[in-house]
């Protein structure tokens, strides 16, 4: 027997009946634990190196005192 396991990350603003159904679709007639946690952006930053290299130029800023520039993430592409 395999087990299907899946993870859904979705602003809050998103969650509609029709999400609700997509999981009833996914795993029909099963019982399913949902849990429910802000999730880590931590990882995705890391993950995408423009992020990091900015995140890393930021912590750098801060620790020698400069001035901290604020970016939107549509800045970084």
């Amino acid at each position: 027997m395999s087990i299907m396991e899946t993870t859904i990350r979705i602003n809050t603003d998103l969650l509609t009946a029709e999400v609700m159904e997509g999981i009833k679709k996914m795993f029909p007639h099963k019982t399913v634990d949902i849990i429910v946690q802000p999730a880590d952006d931590t990882e995705y930053i890391l993950d995408k190196p423009s992020y990091a290299k900015e995140l890393e130029n930021r912590i750098e800023s801060y620790k020698s005192k400069k001035e901290v520039i604020f970016l939107k993430p549509e800045e970084l592409l």
